[in-house]
């Protein structure tokens, strides 16, 4: 018998400015899959497989076994020993890929947990932690689109993933601003060094605390100096052309900015009434920099993956 399900995932934007790796926030932009179950005996899954995909740069993503949706659902039935039936899967993406906005996480929990409803096989989130990080080894992103909110995560010496989900104060947007190019996380990563100065560290330790400290409390004069970083926005200015002169913006409505993950997107907070105002503006600099860049505004997603029933 045929089983149907559709589930949907959030996209996410980490750091925060000076939480590298640590610190994220889902958005209410999602990757939505439908899923239809079709055992047939007698044959192997791959064979009765299909894949649809349409939406935000779907020419990308693949509908074939390199899909990396189908991809993280084929490796954790190969390590807990199960064999999935064949299924057609339905993608209607909205997360721009290579943007900083986590795609690949999101794409990541939709595979483990098509692997989950496939196999009938529900999994624990330090379980679907530990298969996730096989494919991106960095606890932010993944825990937002799993769970949701804002989260702060950290990752015991045992592999235990840690996460604080907290409730953003109201009166505040999202404005992510996403320039037409993309930028690869491994790119992004590989322009970071080794080591970090002693007082860079400890400047963004502080600043990483009053980021969760200004976001729960709507203390948002504090937040623009809160979302400062010298870990990892000042080596990666040089692949985004405008990123410097816009994280020193000070357009009147612009509570904060910051880059969104690794890249290229730009974060910027505003209160409702200026959002279209500080969109235009960090947009604006992307502009006079030649990158041709849309702003959008996002409400916060509080409910992470959500399983229809």
């Amino acid at each position: 018998m045929n089983r149907s399900y559709s589930f949907r995932v959030p996209a996410s934007t980490s750091n925060l400015g000076a939480g590298f790796d640590a610190l994220s926030l889902a958005l209410q932009r999602y990757l939505r899959i439908s899923l239809t179950i079709e055992p047939s005996p007698g044959r192997k899954p791959s064979e009765v497989l299909r894949i649809d995909v349409r939406g935000v740069d779907a020419h990308l993503i693949p509908a074939s076994s390199e899909n990396l949706i189908l991809r993280v659902a084929s490796n954790v039935a190969r390590e807990r020993k199960k064999e999935l039936p064949g299924f057609r899967m339905a993608i209607d993406n909205e997360i721009p890929l290579a943007r900083g906005m986590g795609s690949s996480a999101a794409a990541i929990i939709a595979g483990i947990t098509c692997y989950e409803l496939a196999a009938e096989d529900k999994l624990s989130d330090q379980q679907i932690f530990r298969y996730a990080f096989e494919f991106e080894p960095h606890p932010d992103n993944l825990a937002a689109a799993l769970q949701g909110g804002l989260v702060a995560t950290a990752v015991t010496a045992g592999g235990e993933v840690l996460i604080a989900k907290l409730a953003v104060a109201g009166g505040i947007l999202p404005v992510l601003v996403i320039p037409a190019f993309e930028l690869s996380t491994e790119k992004a990563r590989a322009v970071l060094p080794q080591m970090y100065s002693r007082p860079d560290a400890v400047y963004n330790i502080q600043r990483s605390a009053l980021t969760i400290a200004a976001l729960t409390s709507g203390n948002w004069p504090m937040l623009g100096e809160a979302m400062r970083d010298r870990i990892h926005q000042p080596y990666r200015a040089r692949l985004i052309p405008g990123l410097e002169e816009i994280l020193g913006l000070t357009t009147p409505g612009l509570i904060a900015v910051a880059l969104s993950g690794a890249g290229p997107t730009v974060l910027g907070f505003a209160r409702p009434e200026d959002a279209e105002t500080a969109g235009r503006a960090i947009a604006g600099v992307f502009e006079k920099h030649g990158v041709q860049a849309t702003p959008v505004t996002v409400d916060i997603d509080t409910e992470g993956r959500i399983i229809e029933p």
